[in-house]
């Protein structure tokens, strides 16, 4: 993304300002992981989708004064002597070359900054990005800022731009669209690798450094999430992250995996069997679900509620299975099909926005239909990452290998 995707961003979010309104949204820090170690630093998605600056302990400030919109970012300005041991910092060129902002102050300088604004007007609103997650943990940066406002400035009113961020995010922009085609170019390779990769015998950790090797030979350092392979028994767990099983003959892989691009993710399931054909039971299970995968995408257009995956899924799912003898009643579906179909994708795999209002165009979501039967052994997923257009959508993963006829003859090319 350009720095005039982020202004643009930006200039949507002050449409929503009244007046003597003030924003504020944070970077984060960095979480202590042991001892003097951190974890690697993670930016705050909406701060990043409105200013492309991924640096911690830095700040946007976005104020409506007279009828006038003005911005300025607050950071850690370049210190050589840190910089030493904690890496180089961004100079205030780089950071208006990346967000377009001019006004480049010192984080040290928030709080006396925020004090005089908030102490300017009899009457003032602030607003501060609320995470709705945010509860569940240990320490949230943007309330522990609203209870410090709220003890030095009774008289200003906080609200919550959290809705309104999300809002915009759900609904992808031309140029998020082709970062994510890119990430999902580079999924496709990885997962082709694996595919071909996959043998009897092979530990769960092999497969996923074979998906991480083509990530880097594509110049992503990592997944952008930590992925799910899955072979055996182990299927059954959802988000299965041990990664140390093996791969016994006739058993199924189930992968769930996703690369980046310019911050934004793909998420993608796929299951291969790992001696390269799959047994006669599994094709049954693998159809239903493949089915039901399809049968979604059929009827994915603008207006749709999003109550219609989980429902054709579940219906489509039950069918496939009434079959196969193993259900007579849809009621009882919630015994094999255990989790839903669709999550937005976007700059967070999870992307937020919602489900209360219908599919619109330019929204991009998973597809993701899950069988799991564990009588036979035999669990599995179908996920792709669809966009809405104006009268349907398009599969975004629809050149990775997803029916039985495709996996089985890729995985025929071992030497490919």
């Amino acid at each position: 993304m350009d720095k005039q995707f982020r202004i643009e961003n930006r200039r949507r979010m002050a449409a929503q300002m009244g007046e003597n309104d003030v924003m504020l949204f944070f970077s984060g820090e960095n979480v202590r992981k042991t001892a003097d170690e951190n974890y690697p630093f993670f930016t705050n998605r909406n701060f990043l989708y409105l200013t492309g600056v991924q640096q911690e302990q830095s700040a946007l400030l976005i104020k409506k004064m007279n009828g006038v919109v003005s911005e300025s970012l607050f950071v850690l300005k370049p210190d050589p002597a840190r910089e030493v041991w904690t890496g180089r910092r961004l100079t205030d060129d780089e950071l208006n070359e990346i967000s377009g902002i001019e006004q480049i102050e010192d984080i040290n300088s928030l709080n006396r900054a925020m004090d005089a604004l908030l102490a300017s007007q009899p009457m003032m609103t602030l607003w501060l990005c609320l995470d709705a997650l945010a509860p569940e943990r240990h320490f949230d940066l943007e309330r522990e800022f609203a209870n410090s406002i709220r003890k030095r400035h009774p008289q200003v009113l906080i609200k919550n731009s959290y809705p309104l961020v999300c809002a915009l995010r759900k609904v992808k922009s031309p140029g998020e669209v082709d970062a994510i085609r890119k990430g999902m170019q580079i999924t496709e390779a990885g997962i082709r690798r694996m595919m071909r990769a996959a043998k009897p015998g092979m530990l769960e950790y092999e497969l996923e450094a074979e998906f991480n090797a083509e990530l880097a030979a594509h110049g992503q350092r990592h997944p952008e999430f930590p992925s799910i392979i899955a072979a055996g028994g182990r299927i059954f767990y959802l988000h299965y992250s041990h990664l140390m099983g093996r791969a016994a003959d006739g058993d199924l892989i189930l992968t769930d995996v996703g690369a980046g691009y310019d911050e934004y993710a793909t998420d993608i399931s796929r299951v291969f069997p790992v001696s390269g054909r799959f047994s006669e039971r599994q094709a049954q299970i693998y159809r239903a679900a493949y089915a039901a995968n399809r049968a979604v995408m059929a009827q994915i257009r603008p207006g749709v509620p999003f109550s219609m995956p989980n429902r054709v899924t579940r219906e489509v799912s039950f069918e496939g299975l009434k079959a196969l003898g193993l259900l007579n009643d849809l009621a009882d579906i919630g015994k094999y099909v255990w989790h839903g179909t669709t999550h937005h994708v976007g700059l967070d795999t999870h992307d937020v926005g919602g489900y209360e209002e219908p599919m619109a165009e330019n929204m991009v979501f998973t597809v993701d239909a899950g069988i799991y039967v564990r009588e036979w052994g035999i669990g599995l997923r179908i996920e792709d990452n669809v966009l809405v257009t104006a009268d349907g959508c398009e599969n975004l993963s629809a050149s990775i290998p997803a029916t039985i006829e495709e996996i089985e003859d890729l995985m025929a090319q071992k030497d490919v």
